[in-house]
């Protein structure tokens, strides 16, 4: 009995150390071309979830003259989020106001094109992954196993707002899917309507103009 119990707890222990070593962030390696390249990357994101990312100019070609490119961030509606121009390293951070594609686009200048192309690391973080631990941890005065499972219960709670987020999705397009399944029977049932009364007056006309013509 004693031995289940400590299998019991072994496994317990090696879920929350594998929990605590996933990385709740996402690094993004880009190559942009060198005459007027751009390239960008989207994340779908529900509302009010709180966004930080920190990208930088890798140049291993000439990596004392690191070229420079230009940022910006939009919404999933066109609003303008961040705009940089001309830097080797920037960062953004904002809580997003809708649900959505948010799109970041990194270019360069092409009035100056490089001999090689350039990569771009972007360090993109979300929800649980852009909190400040450290500062929680002094702000409360909380450490060791506590701030730990301080980090499960809210990685925990974001993956319960994806799942509602996903439910909420998956609702709006199957409502979505029988609209338009409505519309398309309804609107097969008008064409067959039409095309059944351009049939019977068809066959009026013609019947008329044969009697006149006393064919039949």
């Amino acid at each position: 009995m004693a031995i289940n119990r400590i299998s019991h707890g072994s496994r317990v222990l090696a879920v929350v150390l594998f929990l605590l070593t996933v990385n709740y962030g996402e690094a993004i390696w880009l190559t942009i071309p060198t005459t007027g390249g751009t390239k960008c990357v989207s994340e779908e994101i529900q509302s009010n979830v709180v966004v930080l990312a920190d990208y930088y100019v890798v140049d291993e070609h000439n990596p004392e003259n690191t070229p420079a490119v230009s940022s910006k961030v939009t919404s999933p509606y066109g609003n303008n989020l961040h705009h940089q121009e001309n830097v080797t390293h920037g960062q953004f951070a904002f809580t997003t106001q809708e649900a959505g594609n948010y799109l970041a686009c990194f270019s360069i200048d092409s009035t100056h094109p490089l001999a090689n192309p350039i990569t771009l690391g972007v360090d993109w973080k979300m929800g649980i992954a852009a909190k400040d631990w450290d500062s929680v941890a002094k702000k409360e005065k909380i450490e060791g196993v506590e701030l730990q499972l301080r980090r499960l219960e809210g990685l925990v709670q974001s993956i319960r707002e994806n799942i509602n987020y996903i439910k909420d999705r998956e609702a709006e397009m199957r409502e979505v899917s029988e609209t338009t399944n409505s519309r398309v029977a309804w609107f097969s049932i008008m064409s067959l309507g039409v095309c059944v009364v351009v049939a019977g007056t068809q066959i009026l006309y013609l019947k008329r103009y044969f009697h006149k013509k006393k064919l039949i």
